[in-house]
């Protein structure tokens, strides 16, 4: 039997390949997320995490979030690292910016508690707290033409044998973060003994607008996908997540 996607937040170590980075005004689509690939979100970064756990800026960014879950959260369980790193220009066009995604609790199981700051040099010029699943992230290539890369986390959740997948699509603004949407990147259950697992890959075109492909696995013991009709227009899901802004030093 093939070897089962597994709920966690280690990091998948095989990146994926992004197919072009041209701007909204661009005639060439961007790869977002593979489902097929052991690290699912095109463009990753394989940044030294533990480099970037020490850097102070994140370090105050995660003590300001310690104080912002202690408050909400009276049974708040500390588990804190940085999760994964994304380099581009997130609130200033043409800056040189890493957003670092980082963990603060697993708890409640359904919806850790994690936080997204960006990096400018030695300085945090934003940092938000939100509740997700998400194990990675990584920077898109400017869809809307503002000058500015937006961002992709990934999560993987899995109850029962059965695992799910999803990807959300979200951008920083002077107003907060904007979240574009999400869409399902992932369906098995092999674990259960249940066959026919799904997987999903997403890209953005002009506008932006959204494709996604659709790929089956009829067995668990199938190695290959195979395509499952022709490509879609694809609405991402809009829903609000409750991104809070911390307060910088």
């Amino acid at each position: 039997m093939r070897p089962v996607v597994a709920f966690s937040l280690v990091l998948l170590l095989t990146a994926g390949c992004v197919q072009a980075q041209e701007p909204a005004g661009g005639a060439t689509s961007v790869e977002i997320a593979d489902g097929r690939a052991e690290r699912v979100l095109s463009g990753g970064s394989e940044a030294d995490l533990s480099a970037w756990e020490d850097h102070a800026a994140v370090r105050r960014a995660m003590a300001a979030a310690r104080v912002h879950w202690q408050a909400r959260d009276a049974d708040y369980e500390e588990d804190a690292r940085v999760l994964a790193v994304a380099e581009g220009a997130f609130t200033t066009p043409g800056a040189d910016q890493h957003a670092v995604l980082y963990l603060m609790s697993l708890w409640p199981r359904c919806c850790p508690k994690l936080g997204l700051v960006v990096i400018e040099g030695d300085r945090a010029v934003r940092n938000v707290a939100f509740e997700a699943v998400a194990q990675d992230l990584a920077a898109v290539p400017d869809l809307d033409g503002d000058g500015l890369d937006e961002l992709a986390t990934s999560g993987i959740f899995g109850m029962g044998g059965s695992v799910s997948g999803g990807v959300t699509l979200l951008a920083f603004t002077p107003a907060g973060v904007r979240t574009w949407g999400s869409a399902p990147i992932l369906e098995d259950a092999c674990a259960a003994m249940r066959d026919g697992s799904t997987a999903w890959r997403v890209l953005a075109g002009p506008g932006p607008s959204f494709v996604t492909e659709r790929y089956t696995q009829p067995s668990c013991e199938s190695a290959t996908w195979e395509p499952a009709g022709d490509a879609e227009p694809l609405e991402l899901d809009l829903y609000e997540e409750d991104y809070v802004e911390i307060a910088l030093e």
